[in-house]
């Protein structure tokens, strides 16, 4: 307690009592004896996370050395051996997946589409945060922020295990998982409290639930054997990152994953290069004995099918053969994620956790995946926002909800209906219930002074006390999302006529293009990676020039254009707000909350740095900024990437009422089946309208007539 109080005071920074704790615990367990030696250990999170110049830093490192040897707690410090208990759980390797729920002030009935428990509306929050400011704390929640993000770098050093091959694994090895009382609290918050994690031998599994709730959290305690109870003996991957970019083929990057492949050729090549002229003949013999057992056991292991393995699985996740050899620094961050993936795969192990394994992939790819883990045979989990892969692919569902694992057979639909049933059985038990009780009690209270019915009475009163009240309904609340409403105009609105467009001569990505888009116009552009879909994009919005042909635009149209890495527009340094005035000018910053309120970004949200937003508040920020302006178009691309289901749901019901006009590039099934009308392909330096909707397209791929 000493040590906290001395950093509270000498830092003087509000809102960290949690962090003081936790560096109190570091300083314990590694004492400093100077102002040097404090500066190493905690100056990170005074520069970085507390908002402090470095010299300013070092000046709090030599207050606090001189604090401790004033009040007598160096010597403490010096022969503390075991770091002290926080009075609340912080758990450095997922602080961040959770960091939503620090920013929830309160709840109300109507949430934002992208994350739980949050305000949705700006205005009704304006007078809060206006108190909030004016009384100082800004500074202080940079200070979170920043100590937050610093929190979150270390997180990143804690690596899940790397994909690797285990092979030879006992015939009574046993592959099941039954693990009780399974609570996880993050930061203070508990996302499960005494809930089963019940998972059997090959089965495909779905894991849904609202964003912010903890999946990412599970799967990564999972794949780090951190649950309390989990076998330690299964061999367990993640796929949750891109591999680093190196100077190392494509193909290479998967086969090494089977690292006794990888020595076991080794060793035969250094084998056959002795020379056996040199040896002495009981040498030869010794030679010859070793390299039999080395091509025994890569027998055994059947090395010979790893290649063929690892290629199939490359050429199905969209690598062509030709480009298995080139270096992986020569791909992008999603080309690389999907190197992730396909090690992941080849590795096969006893269950392969999976964290949006489409968000990088084409239609072609999904496909692929698809039919690939189905055949699997081993355990999978998929964390995924696309209800047609799960209905595909789960064979169970996992619900996280209400701090509990609900387990429902069958795939997203099936869920779907079976939750929906149970939810109106439990409202008739609710309500039959509440008649019975209110009988009794009208009873009680008619008789409770009539003697001659005192027994009958008693008798009513015991029943109730024996009752067995069932819950209330516990529903997820409704998600709201809305663009706003832009002025008329007449056709023609936007229009490309035999167009060529391309980055010039010899680059020419697709030619006589014709696509007339007016504010009915609902369309879908597909197409494989690669293909051409962004350059079309950049084509339609004006940023890149046509090689040829005619390129019109009605004078006042305005277009808001959502990209796949909307987060390389943002400046995560500055808030939502002050990105706003950056890109539109310092109008009344109400002005600015009210519009970022109704996507969710409302309270402190608003005007905290950006780079402490999750994937789906980052979202948020981006649909605010291109929809300030009122566009007339929406040009999307790929705009589910970091979304739950239920909030895909509200950007559908949001969408369909637009009175604009949509272009969309989304790989996401149901998403772009339920919003769009017309379906341009990119694809063999051609853009075709597709006669027919999303099913019919999917099934000519299927059957690779496309």
């Amino acid at each position: 307690a000493d040590v906290v109080e001395v950093l509270e005071v000498t830092i003087d920074r509000k809102g960290l009592s949690h962090f003081y704790e936790y560096l109190a615990s570091m300083l314990l367990e590694e004492p400093p004896i100077t102002p040097e030696d404090c500066f190493d250990l905690i100056g990170d999170f005074l520069t970085d996370g507390m908002v402090f110049a470095k010299d300013e830093a070092f000046e709090v490192c030599e207050k606090l050395i001189h604090v401790f040897i004033e009040r007598g707690l160096r010597d403490e410090l010096r022969n503390s051996i075991v770091p002290k208990t926080l009075q609340t759980s912080i758990c450095l390797g997922d602080i961040s997946d959770d960091i939503e729920y620090d920013a929830v002030e309160d709840k109300t009935d109507t949430l934002d589409p992208m994350l739980d428990y949050d305000k949705y509306t700006g205005a009704a929050n304006s007078e809060m945060v206006m108190e909030w400011e004016d009384a100082g704390h800004g500074k202080d929640d940079k200070a979170i922020a920043a100590i937050e993000k610093q929190i979150e770098q270390m997180k990143k050093q804690k690596k899940a295990p790397p994909s690797v091959v285990v092979h030879g694994r006992d015939a009574d090895y046993k592959m099941d998982v039954l693990v009780n009382n399974v609570s996880i609290v993050v930061g203070g918050k508990t996302l499960l409290d005494s809930a089963i994690l019940r998972l059997n031998s090959g089965r495909k599994y779905g894991l849904i639930g609202r964003n912010g709730i903890g999946k990412t959290t599970l799967l990564n305690m999972i794949a780090r054997k951190e649950v309390e109870g989990f076998p330690k003996h299964l061999h367990v991957l993640h796929v949750e990152q891109e591999i680093e970019p190196e100077d190392k083929s494509v193909l290479q990057h998967v086969l090494e994953c089977d690292t006794e492949r990888t020595q076991l050729l080794q060793e035969q090549e250094d084998l056959l290069s002795i020379d056996e002229s040199k040896l002495k003949r009981r040498n030869i013999a010794e030679k010859a004995e070793k390299l039999q057992k080395c091509q025994e056991r890569l027998v055994a292991i059947e090395a010979h099918e790893a290649e063929y393995k690892a290629s199939t699985i490359l050429n199905g996740l969209g690598f062509p053969q030709e480009d298995l050899e080139r270096k992986s620094q020569e791909f992008s961050g999603g080309w690389r994620m999907r190197i992730s993936l396909a090690k992941a795969l080849f590795s096969s192990p006893d269950i392969l956790l999976l964290d949006e394994p489409t968000n990088h992939l084409d239609l072609d790819a999904v496909l692929w995946l698809e039919d690939y883990i189905q055949g699997l045979d081993i355990t999978v989990i998929i964390v995924s926002h696309a209800r047609d892969f799960l209905n595909n692919v789960a064979e169970e569902i996992i619900h996280f909800f209400d701090s509990k694992l609900n387990y429902y057979k069958g795939n997203y639909d099936q869920f779907e209906k079976t939750r929906t049933e149970l939810l109106k059985q439990q409202k008739r038990q609710i309500e039959g219930q509440s008649r019975q009780v209110d009988h009794l009690q009208k009873f009680i209270d008619r008789f409770r002074y009539n003697a001659k019915r005192a027994s009958l009475v008693q008798s009513r009163i015991k029943a109730m006390n024996r009752m067995e009240i069932i819950e209330d309904i516990v529903e997820d609340p409704t998600c709201v999302f809305i663009f706003p409403e832009p002025d008329m105009l007449n056709a023609p609105v936007l229009r490309l006529t035999e167009a060529t467009i391309g980055y010039g001569e010899g680059k020419e990505i697709a030619e006589d293009v014709n696509i007339d888009i007016n504010m009915e116009s609902r369309y879908s552009i597909v197409g494989p990676n690669g293909a051409g879909k962004t350059t079309l994009l950049k084509t339609l919005t004006g940023s890149l020039d046509l090689m040829e042909g005619s390129y019109f635009t009605h004078q006042r149209l305005r277009i808001g254009l959502f990209t796949q890495h909307h987060v390389d527009t943002l400046d995560l340094r500055l808030s939502a707000v002050e990105q706003m005035m950056e890109k539109f000018g310092s109008f009344n910053t109400q002005e600015y909350r009210s519009h970022l309120g109704s996507f969710g970004l409302s309270g402190n949200l608003a005007i905290r740095p950006m780079y402490l937003l999750s994937g789906g508040q980052k979202s948020r920020v981006a649909f605010a900024l291109i929809t300030w302006d009122k566009p007339h178009i929406l040009i999307m691309d790929e705009p589910t990437n970091h979304l739950d289901i239920d909030a895909i749901n509200a950007l559908i019901i949001a969408l369909e009422s637009f009175k604009g006009g949509l272009v969309i590039v989304s790989h996401d099934q149901y998403f772009v089946s339920a919003l769009c009308q017309d379906i341009y392909i990119v694809k063999d330096e051609e853009v075709k309208k597709f006669d027919g909707d999303f099913t019919e397209y999917k099934k000519q791929i299927v059957e690779g007539k496309i």
